[in-house]
């Protein structure tokens, strides 16, 4: 079988860890520098007053966690029922670039919400291709 398909899951997964290792060090760095305390930084929720950027931090890392889980789905799916072919692997590989850029824009700026929409809509829209297209073959 062809497993091309499973090199997105593994791309967005490595994202997400990098994010994780990026927010860790970030709450770690506001603890050293007497900002907030370890049980405030590594506790749920995070305190109000933490910096914008790191509540942007906090969530994105759960946004990775939210519509992605369809889309690690939609791959694992694919490669069970051995419909991988080049546009399902685009499509996949499309998707997980939209996350990316959604992700960075979301961390690093958030200045226009409205261009984080369109990246993450055109994200959905990409993957509810996929879904879309593989039912279609049965």
């Amino acid at each position: 079988m062809n497993t091309d398909i499973l090199l997105p899951i593994f791309y967005l997964a490595i994202f997400t860890f990098s994010v994780l290792i990026v927010q860790s060090v970030v709450r770690s760095r506001a603890v050293s520098n007497n900002e907030h305390t370890p049980e405030e930084m590594f506790g749920i929720p995070l305190p109000s007053n933490s910096s914008d950027f790191i509540k942007r931090l906090d969530r994105n890392h759960t946004n990775l966690f939210e519509y992605t889980v369809l889309f690690y789905a939609a791959c694992i799916s694919i490669y069970i029922t051995g419909k991988v072919d080049g546009y399902f692997i685009l499509l996949a590989n499309s998707y997980v670039v939209l996350r990316i850029i959604h992700s960075l824009y979301h961390i690093l700026s958030n200045s226009n919400f409205g261009i984080r929409a369109l990246v993450w809509l055109a994200s959905n829209v990409v993957m509810l291709w996929m879904w879309t297209r593989l039912v279609m073959m049965f």
